[in-house]
């Protein structure tokens, strides 16, 4: 003879009471951190000081000839990467369906985890913006390779990496997803493509690789914006 367990009624909702607009509010916050991400990032590539040499030192003397332009271009660069991250921890939230679900999920994690790690990293700025105006080159020189060649700072600070597989596997979920149209991909292809011929002159074609790269994360955005508002009318 079985023996049924009575279980506690579940309590019904109060009268007139609404859901929280928490979710669409972080939404719309995540969706719009993206657009501006991609613009503060793409601001600070072109304020970057130019260096006039590919070693070491020339990168030093170039951040340290322009204090105030080393700084302008590391604050937006450290936001920029800051607002992608945030941003991109939202992108799965775009998926209804299966389909296109697990790389997007994977993909936003890795970009996400990259992107906020790498905002970290642009205190090294500052600090070889100071080694290069303190001390002779040569030391100068020397604490930035040693610094930067400590095997764990780049569990810390070197993620950066994660974004060449992070950043086309979120884009590709999305647009499998029907989220994003297949041209997103290829503009992602497009800038990572053109980044290695970015000439040491000047910071615009390294802004505009970058560009076409973070430019489907700022659609994507715009559709988190989207989402959240059919989400209120619904």
């Amino acid at each position: 003879m079985s023996t049924v367990v009575p279980t506690a009624p579940v309590p019904a909702a109060p009268a007139g009471e609404v859901a929280s607009p928490a979710p669409r509010v972080l939404t719309r916050i995540a969706g719009a951190a993206l657009p501006a991400g991609a613009v503060l990032f793409a601001a600070g590539i072109l304020t970057s000081p130019i260096a006039s040499g590919d070693d070491r030192a020339s990168y030093l003397e170039s951040l340290g000839r322009d204090p105030v332009l080393t700084e302008l271009s590391a604050v937006l660069l450290h936001y920029g990467n800051l607002l992608l991250g945030v941003g991109a921890v939202a992108l799965p939230l775009l998926v209804r369906g299966r389909r296109g679900w697990l790389p997007t999920l994977i993909g936003a994690l890795l970009s996400a985890l990259a992107l906020l790690s790498t905002s970290g990293a642009l205190f090294s700025d500052w600090m070889h913006m100071e080694l290069a105006r303190t001390v002779p080159m040569d030391q100068a020189v020397t604490v930035s390779e040693n610094v930067l060649s400590a095997p764990l700072l780049q569990l810390s600070f070197g993620l950066d990496p994660l974004l060449l597989l992070g950043l086309p596997l979120v884009v590709f979920g999305l647009c499998r997803a029907g989220v994003l149209g297949w041209w997103t991909l290829g503009s992602v292809v497009a800038g990572t493509v053109l980044l290695p011929f970015s000439p040491a002159s000047g910071n615009l074609v390294p802004a505009a690789a970058f560009v076409l790269i973070q430019l489907p994360l700022a659609v994507a955005g715009i559709r988190l914006i989207a989402r959240a508002r059919l989400a209120v009318r619904g």
